[in-house]
């Protein structure tokens, strides 16, 4: 009778919608127990297989907890607090639904992994009220399946954990992602530094731009002309990662520093310096200190400071008492245009030319930082970089050179042949022809002159027939019978009747015309 009835368990079919049915049990130490339907029988494969396919854990025959794990355990169930209860999974669930441990009708039809049971591969189930009923004579049962709760998955590592159906769902905070947000979301991904590298961070990044770039993505290009580096009256052009100086006639040097006067040659320096220090700066590019010797010195190193920084800048002057001494140790001699309450008292005091008093001399104790101007004799250059036989000048150990181009070359090596006819010096449709410092103008017929500037008068260089009148029209002249009736005949042209170059036409009985060719 018993084989019968078991043989009838064996072979139920549960309808299509009544696979993978879940049942929620209780929770316990942050699990959350099912009960799923399974297909087939109820072995420990079918039972780990039907949990895995919900998307959940699944507990063994015994609780894993110390002294509960030595035996129909393995290290692939979950692990949870027996509460004191029993090692058995089936009767801790059992007290915590029914208060009792047996006979617990929800556990009905359930079974339980359970490693190495019975060589047959059967899970421990709950059959009509009796625990550990062997399933593999068993089909379509229920298999106990678990699920973390949020308390036991921490609470989601970057997000908020919430319970659900199955387990639990997190919500990720800005910048991660993943099951557990434990997944850093890659903000360098998308590669958004456009020149630079990228860093990843948490829900951002940082570029580090290449040179010449700039911007949260490098994606600007950073403007080096935007602090005025060119002096002297240089025009700057911004390139990628640097920048070029355009400089004004006889300006020369990267930022346009250098500059030539009265066989003198200055260099104005970026930086300020202690007056001590700004002498051995001059001196270590085979230079000095500016010497102010005249006037108009002083008033040219006036305007090239101020077309550059514009600021307050050390002179060679100092005070040895009782007299100022040059950059070569010599006694001043040279006029020097003062500010109204200078000099003060012959001490150890240094001269600068003052921004802010229109760059008169002041003195100031020779420790004070300001700019400064090096000073240097122009001589012939040791490497001639001048071309079309310009002479070459230097100065600065050859560091700055000056070119002086002969008539009909310029630029700043010469090496540019002028356009005398980028003027337009020849008029009325006359043709310019560039020449070696000179052009000359080929005139249109009817105009002559250095310019093509006069109307030709053809009446005045040809002569008509005899008893014919000469008629100027600019491009050509007529020759034309004041009495064509009386003439009797029309005239006849001629090879000898228009100079050469011109033709002649016919025009009318007595008249003709000679033009161009």
């Amino acid at each position: 009778m018993w084989k019968f009835l078991l043989f009838i368990a064996a072979v139920i079919v549960w309808p299509g919608s009544a696979q993978g049915e879940q049942v929620y049990l209780t929770t316990h130490d942050n699990w959350h127990f099912y009960k799923i339907r399974a297909t087939g029988r109820m072995t420990d494969s079918n039972v780990k297989a039907t949990c895995e396919a919900a998307g959940m854990r699944y507990p063994c025959y015994n609780s894993g907890t110390a002294g509960c794990n030595s035996y129909y355990w393995t290290s692939d169930c979950i692990t949870y607090d027996d509460a004191g209860v029993s090692c058995g999974t089936l009767t801790v669930l059992s007290v915590k639904l029914c208060g009792h441990t047996v006979g617990c009708r929800p556990l009905d039809d359930t079974f339980v992994y359970m490693t190495n049971m019975l060589s047959d591969g059967s899970a421990c189930g709950v059959v009509n009220g009796h625990y550990c009923t062997a399933g593999a004579g068993y089909s379509n049962m229920y298999a106990l399946c678990a699920a973390p709760a949020c308390a036991r998955t921490d609470p989601c590592a970057h997000g908020t954990c919430t319970d659900g159906d199955g387990g639990y769902t997190c919500s990720c905070e800005n910048g991660w992602g993943g099951t557990n947000c434990e997944i850093d979301i890659d903000d360098c991904a998308s590669s958004p530094c456009a020149h630079g590298t990228c860093t990843d961070g948490v829900a951002s990044y940082t570029c580090s731009c290449e040179l010449g770039w700039e911007g949260t993505n490098c994606d600007q290009d950073f403007d080096e002309c935007a602090s005025n580096p060119c002096w002297l009256g240089g025009t700057c052009l911004d390139h990628v990662d640097g920048y070029s100086c355009v400089c004004p006639k006889d300006v020369i040097g990267k930022n346009c520093e250098t500059a030539p006067f009265a066989g003198e040659c200055y260099q104005f320096s970026p930086t300020a310096a202690a007056h001590p220090d700004a002498a051995q700066a001059c001196q270590a590019n085979n230079g000095h200190l500016a010497d102010v010797r005249d006037l108009q010195q002083q008033s040219f190193l006036a305007d090239m400071i101020a077309a550059s920084n514009g600021v307050s800048s050390w002179i060679s002057h100092q005070t040895a008492p009782p007299v100022f001494l040059y950059s070569n140790g010599s006694p001043s001699s040279g006029p020097l245009q003062w500010s109204p309450s200078e000099p003060a008292a012959l001490c150890d005091l240094c001269v600068f030319l003052d921004s802010s008093d229109s760059f008169l001399a002041k003195t100031a104790p020779c420790t004070e930082q300001h700019n400064y101007v090096c000073q240097d004799d122009l001589k012939p250059c040791g490497h001639n970089v001048c071309q079309n036989d310009g002479y070459c000048s230097s100065c600065f150990n050859d560091s700055a050179a000056f070119c002086e181009c002969p008539a009909g070359f310029g630029g700043k090596t010469c090496e540019i042949n002028i356009d005398e006819c980028a003027s337009g010096p020849c008029q009325n449709g006359g043709s310019c022809h560039d020449d070696i410092n000179s052009y000359h103008c080929v005139c249109p017929t009817g105009y002559q002159g250095d310019h093509c500037e006069s109307d030709m008068d053809w009446c005045s260089q040809v002569q008509c027939p005899l008893g014919f009148v000469c008629q100027d029209f600019t491009f050509y002249f007529l020759c034309a019978h004041p009495s064509p009736v009386t003439r009797g005949m029309p005239y006849q042209c001629s090879s000898a009747s228009c100079p050469d170059g011109m033709y002649c036409t016919q025009e009318g009985v007595a008249a003709f015309s000679c033009k161009p060719e």
